[in-house]
């Protein structure tokens, strides 16, 4: 049997039946989603992790048992890449936001529900039952993550199988496990592993439902799909991904109408609460908060993303060279005659950031985190330039990937050794080595308090927010000037002849600097240490 027919037939599952259509067709016809079109009395090869319908033989047994082992070894791998650094950086702010969230009272997370501009609701109650199973230290706030990271490595190689073929879904997998985009998020307290395997599940089983009909399916369907946008709001970009790849899918059982369109019914009832606010923000101009970038810059900024992580080691050459193979895998596949796979992982990319783009004309909501759900796509693209390789040329698709892991193990190393999110950690150590108790702390913006609050022992008292400065008035200018500013700075520095201001992100509070230049004119800058993106100054008043 020759490689190619081989790996045609490695990609079919056990249980998978051939729709009516499909079996009178020859065994030679083209096919496509990593799925073989054959006459009824033929048998796949194998399929799953080596199984073999029929007699087992020994052989079959073998390599069952080395496929097993590789699957496992990988999935030990990307744990342990995730587990060894998963304490390197310290919480930031967003990570101590979903602590407190999710330890809230009861009617206030279970108003976040519905209430219009809230994010995640459902992510917050997840965690509020796993904090409660695994306490609020740094790594069982993350460790929820990482399980969903490894996971999600999982979930890809069984979804590959099924619409790349079994070569493909492999180094799909192993792509996946050593991404250092991945692997960031997977050690950080966000829904950004939890969303990805709940869409990968829900694009797993609609594959399944589509070739094979069944409610089962299309129930995990409508649950894991309605889960993931009470998630994360931009999750619900996923349903127009879904109706393509119905639409799309080569083996659709013409059963499988029924059950999609029902399925397609029951995800509009648990969105209609979102929809209600969601659609009055979509189309009005607004101040959100976030950058405005282009469509091209919100492309690239996913390119760099998906191929050398947060660091951004390499990387110039590590998009172009990533880039390069995902698109490729694409052309691959419509050379093989398979366009409608190529369609399918286009549109899972494609859909959701045209989408953003449109909304982001009349308020920016932009960053590449948001869209971390459609990067298997692009993993799959380059997997599927590798099995093509693999097939024809072993030893040069080995250095390719030698090629691509290289930038993911040099950004690994860097996200660990380099320090990317404001070290609050070592700030408040520090404050609780220097800091007088009387001494007042004062936070340039709010969101530092709760994660300095995290880090130093009680008690944290007395603490003040320094004045917000950025009002904008109708002339271009400032509400808030200098004059402002000195009778709030007066008011909250009454009765403290010493104060530590802590200082990061100050820009997003007072971007003139207008609270520093007045501590600086009106105090004594006594010792001031600099960490990553936070600084300590102590001040004193001049004395009599």
């Amino acid at each position: 049997m020759d490689a190619k027919r081989e790996t045609e037939l490695q990609s079919i599952e056990p249980g998978d039946k051939l729709s009516a259509g499909a079996q009178g067709r020859s065994t030679d016809a083209p096919h496509e989603w990593g799925f073989l079109t054959h006459s009824a009395p033929q048998k796949p090869a194998s399929a799953g992790f080596g199984y073999q319908p029929g007699v087992l033989t020994p052989g079959a047994g073998l390599k069952r048992a080395g496929s097993l082992l590789w699957w496992s070894s990988l999935l030990w791998m990307a744990y342990a890449v995730r587990v060894l650094s998963l304490e390197a950086q310290g919480l930031w702010r967003d990570e101590v936001d979903i602590l407190n969230f999710s330890t809230a009272p009861w009617l206030d997370l279970l108003a976040r529900l519905t209430r219009p501009g809230e994010n995640g609701p459902l992510y917050l109650l997840i965690m509020r039952g796993w904090i409660a199973l695994t306490g609020e230290s740094v790594f069982a706030l993350r460790f929820f993550s990482l399980l969903f990271g490894v996971l999600g490595v999982a979930l890809i190689y069984r979804l590959g199988c099924r619409v790349v073929g079994r070569r493909g879904a492999a180094w799909a997998a192993v792509l996946a496990a050593f991404s250092p985009y991945f692997v960031w998020y997977a050690e950080e307290v966000k829904m950004y592993t939890w969303v990805p395997f709940l869409v990968l599940l829900a694009l797993y089983v609609l594959d399944r439902a589509c070739a094979r009909p069944r409610w089962g399916w299309w129930a995990v369907v409508v649950v894991a799909t309605s889960f993931a946008f009470y998630s994360h709001i931009l999750a619900a970009l996923l349903i127009p991904v879904e109706i393509l790849w119905f639409l799309l899918h080569p083996r659709r059982d013409r059963r499988a109408w029924r059950g999609g369109l029902l399925a397609l019914a029951l995800l509009t009832l648990p969105y209609l609460p979102l929809l209600k606010w969601q659609a009055g923000l979509a189309f009005t101009t607004r101040q959100t908060g976030f950058p405005d970038y282009t469509f091209g810059q919100m492309a690239q900024m996913l390119l760099g993303g998906w191929s050398t992580g947060i660091t951004g080691w390499g990387l110039t050459a590590g998009a172009a060279i990533f880039g390069g193979f995902a698109a490729g895998g694409l052309g691959a596949l419509v050379w093989q005659r398979k366009w409608r796979t190529a369609c399918a992982l286009l549109a899972w990319v494609v859909v959701p950031l045209v989408s953003i783009w449109v909304v982001s004309l009349r308020g920016p909501i932009f960053t590449d985190r948001y869209l971390i759900w459609a990067a298997p796509a692009f993993y799959f693209a380059i997997a599927t330039a590798l099995a093509f390789l693999e097939q024809r040329l072993q030893g040069v698709a080995l250095v390719c990937f030698a090629v691509l892991l290289t930038f993911s193990g040099g950004n690994l190393y860097y996200q660990v050794a380099t320090p990317v999110k404001p070290q609050f950690r070592e700030a408040a150590a520090f404050l609780a080595q220097r800091r007088d108790p009387e001494a007042l702390l004062l936070f340039q913006i709010p969101y530092n308090r709760i994660v300095v609050d995290y880090y130093l022992s009680p008690p944290l008292e007395p603490w003040a927010e320094a004045p917000y400065t950025n009002w904008p008035a109708e002339n271009g200018g400032y509400l808030w000037n200098s004059a402002e500013v000195d009778a709030a700075m007066q008011s909250l520095t009454t009765g403290y002849r010493q104060l530590w201001l802590v200082y990061s992100e100050a820009g997003m509070w007072d971007e003139r600097e207008l609270v520093k230049t007045w501590l600086d004119t009106h105090m004594v800058l006594r010792e001031s240490m600099g960490f990553h993106n936070v600084g300590l100054y102590r001040y004193e008043l001049p004395a009599p």
